[in-house]
C-alpha cells in the first residue's frame, strides 16, 4: 500500500521556514492547538496541478494533511473528474485553522510583509517545468494567488483558475460554477494514465455520495488507519458500530472491522 513519505529538500526547508510566530501571535483568531498543516498530495516535483484551499479543520488536523474531510472529499471528486488520481499538490491560503470566515482582519494578516513573504516562496518552489494549472478554491486561496508574483505568467496562459470553495453556501452555486469550468481546465490539464475522465455536469442541488471521492493513502502518512479520508471525523457513531482498522494478510494489507466504538 502507498504512503506519502513526507516532504524532502527545498520543501522541508521552507516548511521549517515558516512563519509560525505571526500565527502564534493572534490565538484569538486561530486555533493552535493542533498546530500547522502543510500539505496533501506530491511533494517531489512530479505535480502538474497546484490547488490552493482556505485553512485546516478537524479531519485535517488529526489526518496531518490539507483537505481531507468533507470538502477534501467533494475536492477529490472534482479532481477524478478531470481524471487527476496522484498529480497534484494541494496547499492552504492558512496553516492554521481560523476562527469565523475569511474577513478584513484575516486579509490583513495575509498580507503581513513575513507571511506574504514565505507564502510566495512556497509557490514559487510549487511551480516546476511541468505546472499546467493552479486551481484557487475560495476567497482566502483567490486573494493569496491574486498576490503572488509568480502567478501573472501562468494567468496570462490561461491556468489560473479560481472556484467556489467546497463548502461555501449554497452548495448549488458550487455545483454550477466546478461544472462551467470543467471543459476549460481539462483543455489545459492532463489526465492522468490511471484516470477516466468525466466532464458532465454535476446533476442536482447538492453533492450526492457518488460525487465524492476518498482521500487516496498515497496521500496520508504511514500508519493511518483505513477509515482516515473517508466519511467526516464529526459524524457520530453508535455505541455498536466499528470503524476499519488496517490488518497485515501475509504481503497484502487488509481492512478489519475491529475498532468497536462504546
Amino acid at each position: 500500500m502507498e504512503w506519502d513519505p513526507g516532504p524532502g529538500g527545498t520543501l522541508k526547508t521552507l516548511f521549517e521556514q515558516a512563519p509560525l510566530s505571526d500565527y502564534q501571535s493572534m490565538p484569538e483568531r486561530f486555533r493552535l492547538e493542533w498546530g500547522p498543516i502543510f500539505y496533501r498530495g506530491r511533494t517531489d516535483g512530479t505535480a502538474r496541478v497546484i490547488i490552493v484551499g482556505q485553512d485546516p479543520a478537524a479531519d485535517e488536523n488529526v489526518a496531518r494533511r490539507a483537505l481531507v474531510g468533507d470538502a477534501g472529499q467533494r475536492l477529490q471528486g472534482y479532481l477524478r473528474k478531470l481524471g487527476l488520481t496522484r498529480s497534484y499538490i494541494i496547499v492552504n491560503a492558512f496553516l492554521y485553522s481560523i476562527f469565523g470566515q475569511f474577513n478584513t482582519p484575516m486579509r490583513a494578516f495575509m498580507d503581513r510583509s513575513t507571511v506574504t513573504a514565505w507564502r510566495n516562496q512556497l509557490f514559487d518552489a510549487l511551480v516546476n517545468p511541468g505546472t499546467q494549472a493552479i486551481l484557487a478554491f475560495g476567497n482566502a486561496a483567490r486573494h493569496a494567488v491574486e498576490t503572488w508574483p509568480g502567478s501573472s505568467g501562468l494567468r496570462s496562459q490561461g491556468r489560473v483558475f479560481e472556484l467556489l470553495h467546497p463548502t461555501a453556501r449554497p452548495t448549488s452555486d458550487v455545483l454550477t460554477d466546478w461544472s462551467s469550468k470543467l471543459n476549460a481546465i481539462s483543455a489545459k490539464v492532463t489526465a492522468d494514465p490511471d484516470g477516466q475522465r468525466d466532464l458532465s455536469a454535476y446533476v442536482g442541488p447538492t453533492f450526492k455520495p457518488t460525487d465524492q471521492e476518498r482521500i487516496p493513502h498515497r496521500d496520508l502518512g504511514f500508519g493511518m488507519p483505513a477509515w482516515m479520508g473517508d466519511g467526516d471525523m464529526a459524524r457520530r457513531i453508535k455505541p455498536s458500530g466499528s470503524l476499519p482498522l488496517l490488518a497485515k494478510t501475509g504481503s497484502s494489507v487488509a481492512v478489519t472491522p475491529t475498532a468497536t466504538l462504546g
